[in-house]
């Protein structure tokens, strides 16, 4: 029942145009921000640095900068786009269990949220070489470490998980899509941006933030260049494994209170 459920909102997921309008803007979004970067080079606005790994992690960089907006969408249109059309109560009549449902979405969430994170990166790679390629007329892949490409596509899934699951919550909180995604919005991008900006002198408030988190595991992406050094870290910012843990954590007791709330909701009226 539940290998079904999830195969059923992957069907749905794959026809919404919502996900084929957010893949189309997102290359636009890549394409714009690589191409204007190389021509500013060719064109001496600003000096050359790096090869393909520096096209890269900028390309990580400005994805980080817009994730609040993708996993916003991503997840608050899958989790709760049928409570308005109330086909949601259509599902849970016809005796399918509301954890299985819930769960299914939440897999199908997960797995959209990481062929975001993979789409970003190949797109990435092959804009940034066809980029170079018209500009410059050669791909500078020297110093890119493409062992490394792995690891940091896994840091930048798990730091995902407490937004999906985050938007999860709201949507099943706020029975609707447009709350969910702009609640996740405002706090992605407003509130917790806001916080970080105090983490030097309140570090004990902002330590376990899903946001502080990620830049402790964004941070090691660095070893894509194989000529980088090691950035230096705040003393008092939690290592790599404590960060992995914690983001583990809060995704679990955020799909615990969603879980609970869901299954104790009225669906009625």
């Amino acid at each position: 029942m539940f290998l079904r459920q999830v195969n059923i909102e992957l069907r749905k997921t794959v026809k919404h145009p919502a996900l084929w309008a957010g893949l189309a803007a997102l290359t636009l979004l890549l394409a714009l921000f690589i191409f204007v970067h190389h021509s500013q080079i060719k064109y001496g606005y600003i000096p050359a640095e790096g090869g393909l790994e520096n096209d890269l992690l900028n390309g990580l960089s400005l994805y980080n900068w817009i994730s609040g907006l993708i996993y916003a969408v991503t997840a608050s249109v899958i989790a709760a786009y049928d409570y308005p059309e109330r086909t949601l109560q259509l599902w849970l009549t016809r005796g399918l269990p509301r954890p299985i449902l819930l769960f299914a979405r939440l897999k199908v969430i997960l797995l959209f949220g990481a062929l975001m994170i993979a789409f970003t990166l190949l797109t990435t790679l092959g804009l940034a070489v066809l980029s170079r390629t018209l500009f410059f007329g050669v791909v500078d892949v020297s110093h890119f470490n493409a062992v490394a490409l792995l690891p940091a596509f896994l840091r930048t899934v798990w730091s995902a998980l407490p937004y999906l699951a985050l938007t999860v919550l709201l949507a099943v909180i706020s029975r609707s899509p447009l709350f969910a995604a702009g609640a996740m919005i405002f706090y992605s991008d407003i509130a917790e941006r806001l916080a970080l900006m105090l983490s030097d002198r309140y570090p004990a408030l902002t330590r376990f933030l899903p946001g502080q988190l990620a830049l402790i595991l964004q941070a090691q992406n660095f070893v894509l260049d194989r000529t980088a050094t090691q950035p230096t870290l705040d003393p008092r910012w939690m290592s790599e494994p404590q960060a992995i843990l914690s983001i583990g954590v809060i995704f679990l007791v955020t799909c615990g209170l969603t879980l609970l709330i869901f299954s104790r909701q009225d669906l009625g009226g």
